[in-house]
């Protein structure tokens, strides 16, 4: 893939992880049940994120999650 189109992707992609921020601080001020919205955005954004980053990254971040998850 580009290296432009990725770096879109993963700029797109970031942009989303912080609306669902900001959606989830908005949801816990307000009690709005938002929660479909906040699972579509976040999964749309994490996929955008995943297609932005090379395999090395992945590989590293995946290594990284693992790590922490079997402590």
């Amino acid at each position: 893939m580009n290296n432009d189109i990725k770096g879109m992707c993963l700029f797109l992609g970031l942009i989303g992880v912080g609306y669902v921020v900001l959606l989830i601080l908005f949801a816990l001020f307000t009690g709005a049940k938002i929660i479909k919205s906040i699972m579509f955005i976040s999964v749309f954004s994490t996929g955008l994120v995943s297609l932005g980053l090379n395999s090395q990254v992945k590989n590293r971040l995946f290594s990284l999650a693992k790590s922490k998850m079997s402590k």
